[in-house]
């Protein structure tokens, strides 16, 4: 099986993305830069908050990011929400873009006008505007568990951050939301993963792929990737393994097509599957 590995990361992984033959990797804390055959080009390390997926265009890589709680407040109480854009050669940082609507969300978030169940941002992708087509920023919001938050949100950004609208995908409720979001340019889709259930209401699907306006939800499979999905059209995707080795992080991108996705596997599974005899 042709995969990709990035080992010895302190935080699990948060998603993966490849273009112009390396692949990029985000580990809560740190993005990393590897060949396809896995060599480390570079790797740079983030303070103060949580790197979630990401998502390569154009020569820069583009990561959602939330800052770290203030002082005695909840781990998961976050003090921001940005939009993190790197370098794609040395990964140096080119710009930081304030999310404004999310810092609005937040605000009303469990008050008696909160229909969204905001609780923070992950999934990432670049894709056309559904109307003019034009390369827009998606950028998919996590969720608090509970019945009333049934909907997925994803908010439309221009190239510049700036907040343009949202689409509501009527999945049901999922723990934390979307984990990975991507694009399948050549059907012209929006794959996303998400988090198995933990109570009996939220959705039993984990895998989702909608159309472009993402008014029809197409195809829905119980195959688990919360931590990384990379969509390369007629070729396939990446989908992913992660595992703990001597204490440390590790995560595998593999390549499968669809109809891999078909039958649900164990951890254990994919490790035989991926690694064979090779000790993971």
């Amino acid at each position: 099986m042709e995969f990709v590995e990035a080992l010895n990361q302190h935080a699990h992984m948060q998603g993966f993305s490849s273009g112009n033959g390396h692949m990029f990797w985000s580990f809560t804390n740190s993005l990393i830069k590897t060949t396809l055959d896995s060599v480390v080009r570079c790797q740079v390390q983030l303070r103060g908050g949580h790197l979630g997926d990401i998502d390569y265009h154009n020569g820069k890589i583009y990561g959602s990011f939330m800052l770290d709680a203030l002082p005695g407040h909840a781990w998961a109480d976050w003090s921001g929400y940005k939009l993190m854009v790197f370098d794609e050669y040395d990964l140096r940082t080119l710009d930081v873009i304030n999310l404004d609507i999310c810092d609005y969300y937040k605000s009303i978030t469990c008050t008696p006008e909160d229909t969204r169940g905001f609780q923070g941002i992950d999934g990432v992708t670049i894709a056309p505007d559904p109307v003019t087509g034009e390369d827009k920023i998606f950028i998919a919001c996590a969720l608090f568990t509970g019945e009333k938050y049934s909907n997925q949100i994803i908010l439309q950004f221009d190239m510049t951050g700036k907040y343009e609208t949202e689409y509501h995908i009527p999945t049901g409720n999922t723990v934390y939301g979307i984990q990975n979001l991507d694009y399948d340019a050549d059907n012209k889709e929006f794959w996303f993963t998400t988090y198995g259930s933990s109570q009996p209401y939220q959705a039993k699907y984990v895998l989702y792929c909608v159309s472009g306006d993402f008014k029809e939800i197409r195809r829905t499979y119980k195959f688990s990737t919360p931590y990384g999905l990379d969509c390369l059209g007629k070729e396939g995707f990446y989908a992913c393994y992660q595992f703990a080795r001597n204490g440390r992080r590790g995560g595998v991108a593999y390549r499968c097509d669809e109809a891999w996705f078909e039958t649900p596997k164990s951890n254990d599974e994919l490790k035989e599957l991926i690694y064979g005899d090779i000790e993971a």
